[in-house]
């Protein structure tokens, strides 16, 4: 296979070439730190957050038939969590859930616009 310098392996190099060259010890150390009081953050849904997520999925089900899947909904749950936490929150509130929402719908549509790599 000829590769070219627009190729996606050369970009992906590059990108990690640039960030490579802007970690250092004390960078690395806060990230670590960071990541480990995302995994140890406490994280809860609330009654009333847990009911609109059932109506949604609920909606998207009835939207998209045959399309959405509980994996769908564990995908959706998994990240909110990490959107929540990652900025600190023990619990999902509705902006950080409508978030969720769009980047799944984007991540979707991406997925089925994109050619595939043969």
């Amino acid at each position: 296979m000829v590769k070219t310098e627009d190729s996606p392996s050369n970009m992906l190099e590059t990108c990690f070439r640039n960030i490579s060259s802007l970690l250092n010890q004390d960078l690395l150390n806060r990230l670590r730190l960071y990541l480990t009081q995302c995994r140890e953050q406490e994280y809860s849904l609330t009654e009333e957050l847990q009911k609109e997520v059932q109506d949604d999925f609920v909606r998207m089900r009835q939207e998209n038939q045959g399309q959405v899947t509980v994996d769908d909904l564990h995908a959706h749950l998994v990240l909110a969590r990490l959107v929540a936490v990652s900025k600190g929150k023990s619990s999902l509130d509705e902006g950080d859930w409508n978030h969720v929402k769009q980047l799944e719908r984007t991540r979707r549509s991406q997925r089925t616009a994109a050619p595939r790599a043969e």
